[in-house]
């Protein structure tokens, strides 16, 4: 059995945990969103210390890191805003981790660490990267087309 295979089952409890309680202390809040008709969505948003909860739910501070990195590159949490001292932070909460998604991406960042590899793994972040680009792009030209017609309704 691998580290992996043996970390991942308690890490990924942590995660599903620390997830559940964020969910739990979370609000909902109203955002803008072009794909919907109404222009607004609902989301999920928990605003706190993470550091705390993570006492509160006794999990050892050294697995902060692995865990929130296993969270955000699952694409289950999106920061909103950075806390620090008496400052919260603000996450976004999307959907709960999946086991099998989690130990992927813990797999792949214990990758050997190779020219190739390194390579590979550029390619994937620029690719990441350019249909975040485009997709940001898609918004805001929908946001203008909406401008638009309000100012052509105005006038």
């Amino acid at each position: 059995m691998s580290d992996v295979e043996e970390l991942t089952p308690a890490l990924f409890e942590h995660a599903k945990r620390l997830y559940e309680e964020m969910h739990k202390r979370s609000n909902r809040e109203e955002v803008e969103d072009l794909d919907d008709p109404s222009g607004y969505r609902q989301v999920d948003v928990y605003i706190g210390h993470l550091t705390r909860l993570f006492a509160e739910l006794q999990i050892a501070n050294p697995y902060y890191t692995k865990i929130m990195a296993a969270l955000k590159a699952q694409g289950c949490i999106e920061q909103l805003r950075r806390g620090g001292g008496s400052a919260t932070s603000k996450w976004l909460l999307k959907f709960p981790p999946e086991e099998e998604t989690f130990r992927q991406i813990l797999e792949r960042k214990r990758a050997p660490k190779g020219k190739t590899h390194q390579l590979e793994q550029r390619t994937h972040d620029l690719m990441r990267l350019s249909q975040s680009l485009q997709d940001d792009i898609e918004r805001l030209e929908m946001r203008l087309q909406v401008v638009e017609r309000k100012l052509e309704a105005a006038k």
